[in-house]
C-alpha cells in the first residue's frame, strides 16, 4: 500500500514539474505584473509613461481635431517632436466665442493601457507633454469638465505598436525554442 501512495505523489510531482516546463517555454518570464496588450499567454508590458504639463505645445503639429458639431466649444491639437518622435504633446482649448462652462482637462494615454497617462486642467487651455513614446501607441484626449464635451485621437501617430516586446527565458533549455506572439490588439481610447 505504501508503494501505490508513493508512486501517485511522485507521477503528481512529475506532472507538476511538466506543467512548469511547458509554461516556461511557452509563455517566457514575466517582466512586470502589468497585463496591458496581453495575447497568447506572454506578459507583454509598456515602458513606464512620463511626461508632465507645459505651457504650449511645440513641434510638427500631427493632428487637429477643430471645433465640431460633436464638440462645438472644443479644439485639440497633437504635435510631435521632429527631433525626438518619442515626444508627443497635446493642448486642449476652448472656443472663445461660445465659453461653455468648466474646465478644459487635456490626457495623454497609452491606447492599450490607459492607466498610465499624463493629464492637466485649466479654465481656458491645457496642455501636456509625454516622452519616452517612440513607436507605442498612444492617444489623446480632450474634455470640458462636468459639459460632457470631448474630443478624442486615438492614435497621435501611425503606424505604432500597442505593446512592448514579450520577454524571453533567460537561459531556453536545449531542444526548445522559446515563443513570442507579436500580433496587436486594438483598441480605442
Amino acid at each position: 500500500m505504501a508503494d501505490d501512495s508513493t508512486d501517485t505523489a511522485f507521477g503528481f510531482i512529475l506532472f507538476i514539474l511538466f506543467l512548469a516546463l511547458l509554461g516556461y517555454a511557452a509563455g517566457g518570464i514575466s517582466s512586470s505584473s502589468s497585463t496591458a496588450g496581453t495575447t497568447g499567454g506572454t506578459s507583454q508590458s509598456l515602458p513606464p509613461l512620463s511626461g508632465t504639463s507645459v505651457q504650449s505645445c511645440t513641434g510638427t503639429l500631427k493632428q487637429d481635431e477643430p471645433a465640431s458639431s460633436t464638440s462645438p466649444s472644443l479644439n485639440l491639437k497633437v504635435y510631435v517632436d521632429p527631433a525626438d518622435p518619442g515626444r508627443k504633446c497635446a493642448t486642449a482649448t476652448k472656443d472663445l466665442t461660445q465659453q461653455p462652462a468648466g474646465t478644459v482637462k487635456v490626457t495623454l494615454a497609452y491606447t492599450a493601457d490607459k492607466t498610465q497617462m499624463v493629464s492637466n486642467t485649466d479654465d481656458q487651455s491645457a496642455s501636456v507633454q509625454v516622452t519616452g513614446t517612440d513607436n507605442y501607441c498612444v492617444s489623446a484626449v480632450g474634455e470640458i469638465v462636468g459639459s460632457g464635451v470631448r474630443v478624442t485621437i486615438p492614435k497621435v501617430v501611425e503606424p505604432c505598436t500597442m505593446t512592448g516586446p514579450a520577454m524571453q527565458p533567460a537561459n531556453p533549455m536545449p531542444g526548445i525554442t522559446a515563443r513570442s506572439d507579436h500580433k496587436e490588439e486594438e483598441e480605442g481610447y
